[in-house]
């Protein structure tokens, strides 16, 4: 016994059929790149970046901190990549 689907959903659309949508506005919600947290939500990369530049300052001031590099060198590095993100 032969399927009951129509000529439509065993076929392409024709050209006719296909000039209807084709040159037309499409409608697109354009979406910030970024994550989706279970808690948050979608967050941009934008609002990531910011945290970002916090972690790695603070593992600078941890490192200067600890002695593994001079502090004048933390601050130095520090306020470099500060002026760099800008």
């Amino acid at each position: 016994m032969m399927s009951d689907k129509t000529e439509t959903d065993t076929r392409r659309r024709s050209a006719a059929g296909r000039a209807e949508t084709d040159g037309a506005p499409q409608q697109h919600r354009q979406v910030p790149a970024g994550m989706d947290l279970p808690v948050f939500g979608h967050v941009p990369y934008t609002s990531l970046g910011v945290l970002a530049g916090l972690g790695f300052l603070a593992g600078l001031g941890v490192v200067g901190a600890a002695g593994v590099i001079e502090w004048p060198v933390a601050a130095a590095v520090g306020i470099g990549y500060v002026l760099a993100r800008r």
